[in-house]
């Protein structure tokens, strides 16, 4: 919920006339932005593939959904509108009792709280028609005070209202191990950042794939042989096996953590080959 000391009229109708909470993908833009909460020090603002634009999210909890809705393994998500603002709650008065009701303003100012769903997702389902679903997330502990249980009936009844699907995270079910692991593979679909063209991304990950599926050494040496055969920048070869996992081509177990020092079989690493009809091979399998 938007609630603050400075929260005046002015500033909602400037929030309003700047379009916070409108728009749909690169368009859309956050009710709450990270420069709006100078305070908060675990802020972050991140591009985002599925919206292709940065996104703004206020704590680690919202950042490690976010990992997990980005790598998107189904590849149907289409959209993700982040600190989504529930603008028109008087749409479900007439389902409120009046503690909800009391919830909607402020009584001293007669303000309108804005309530937010921190995620409001948009996918597409295997009929191709768009579909949504919002996810708000919650510390388990905040779960226990009344005033947060209310405004999250709040949020509940509103997206019932509109048949849209609405749960509450906690960081207790965000897998944190695949959350970390996405962070760390994800940066490399970003070659340009790295100095590299996309030709020659595609040369290092065919021949970086080749190499895994014919030796059984740790993986450590693998990508120290591929920087010393390629001839380039040491840590090349680790960047181009994070592509082939942010890509696809390498299939692992994004539970585990990543140790380097194991053969590629040690920790689950299936080849997906460009050649032919694009078989798969398992490492060691």
């Amino acid at each position: 919920m938007a609630r603050s000391s400075d929260w005046t009229e002015a500033k909602l109708k400037r929030f309003l006339a700047e379009g916070r909470g409108q728009g749909k993908n690169e368009l859309y833009r956050p009710w709450l932005m990270v420069s709006d909460l100078p305070s908060r020090g675990r802020s972050t603002r991140i591009f985002s593939r599925i919206a292709n634009r940065v996104v703004h999210l206020l704590t680690d909890s919202q950042l490690r959904y976010f990992y997990l809705l980005e790598w998107n393994h189904d590849g149907n998500l289409i959209d993700i509108n982040e600190q989504y603002p529930l603008l028109d709650m008087e749409s479900i008065i007439d389902q409120l009792d009046e503690p909800l009701v009391n919830r909607l303003k402020d009584r001293n100012t007669n303000l309108p709280h804005i309530m937010l769903t921190t995620f409001l997702v948009t996918a597409i389902n295997e009929q191709g028609k768009e579909y949504q679903f919002a996810r708000t997330i919650k510390d388990a502990a905040e779960l226990e005070k009344k005033a947060t249980l209310e405004r999250l009936e709040l949020q509940r009844l509103y997206w019932k209202f509109r048949n849209v699907d609405f749960g509450i995270v906690t960081p207790n079910e965000i897998p944190t191990q695949r959350s970390k692991n996405i962070e760390w593979v994800l940066p490399a679909l970003n070659i340009e950042d790295y100095g590299l063209t996309e030709p020659e991304m595609i040369q290092y990950a065919e021949q970086l794939l080749y190499s895994i599926s014919l030796t059984y050494n740790p993986l450590n040496s693998i990508l120290t042989s591929f920087d010393r055969q390629m001839k380039v920048e040491v840590g090349t070869g680790l960047l181009v096996f994070r592509y082939l996992i942010a890509s696809r081509r390498i299939q692992i177990n994004m539970d585990m953590e990543i140790k380097l020092d194991k053969t590629p079989s040690e920790i689950g690493v299936i080849v997906q080959r460009s050649e032919g009809r694009g078989t798969k091979h398992v490492v060691g399998g």
